[in-house]
């Protein structure tokens, strides 16, 4: 029992020496490209009356902290039928932009975003109308228009939030405002949706999307990005170390680490 007492109080006494002697680890920010996909996108067949199906993927890479080129591509088709007439449309679109991000991150391992933003988007596709029907002082007359292949260009305004749930995992949402540009135009039907534009039912036509996404964590820093002028901000604990003229004085944003020793892979 002796042997068994002493043996305890050893380890009490050489367990504070043993902790002591550990290092802090040490905290890296991870930065590369975020890809995701659209999930709302699956969901519209289930909230539209009309047969419609399609997909999106997204891609964004963080340039200077604040700022992220965007890509996204995606494709749409719609089959609508209705007593008067019976539509089918289909095709690719793709979009162009960036985000920038205008809440101050708080510490080396935040990464949530609130962005505003803007697209450039652009579509081919084509539009059929098997089947439609109209009424006159004569009678109804059933018709038909044939198919159709058209382009069309637009901009956006983006509002949005990305927030990491688990490391390198986002989940996140965006409202757009769209605005149509131009477009070629069939003889017969105007396009009643435009794959990546939406209906053109509405002048302005606004946009809801979800998406997850993961990020490709290629590099790493120990420089905090720099908050952009009205940011909101809010000092947390984290940041001490790395908030210093020695640390920031040379800062431009990610990917340039200003302590001597960083590093990147």
């Amino acid at each position: 029992m002796d042997k068994i007492l002493r043996s305890i109080f050893i380890l009490l006494l050489l367990s504070p020496i043993a902790s002591f002697g550990q290092k802090k680890a040490e905290v890296w920010r991870y930065e590369g490209p975020r890809i995701g996909i659209d999930v709302s996108r699956f969901l519209l067949p289930f909230m539209q009356k009309s047969t419609q199906g399609g997909f999106e993927i997204q891609a964004d890479f963080p340039y200077k902290g604040n700022f992220f080129p965007t890509v996204e591509a995606g494709y749409m088709s719609v089959d609508d039928v209705k007593e008067s007439f019976h539509y089918t449309n289909k095709g690719a679109y793709g979009r162009l932009g960036v985000d920038v991000n205008i809440n101050k991150f708080e510490s080396l391992s935040d990464h949530d975003l609130v962005f505003v933003g803007a697209r450039y988007g652009f579509s081919r596709f084509s539009q059929e109308t098997l089947s439609a029907s109209y009424t006159n002082y004569w009678g109804t007359y059933q018709t038909s228009y044939p198919k159709d292949y058209l382009n069309a260009h637009w901009a956006e305004l983006v509002f949005g939030l990305k927030g990491e749930l688990l490391p390198n995992f986002f989940f996140g949402w965006t409202v757009r405002a769209k605005f149509f540009l131009t477009g070629s135009k069939d003889a017969y039907v105007k396009p009643y949706v435009i794959p990546g534009l939406g209906y053109t039912t509405s002048e302005v036509p606004f946009d809801f999307s979800v998406t997850v996404s993961y990020r490709i964590p290629l590099m790493k820093t120990k420089t905090l990005p720099k908050p952009l002028k009205g940011a909101s901000t809010k000092q947390s604990d984290d940041d001490e170390e790395y908030e210093n003229p020695e640390l920031n004085n040379n800062s431009s944003g990610f990917g340039s680490g200003t302590r001597r020793n960083s590093q990147q892979f």
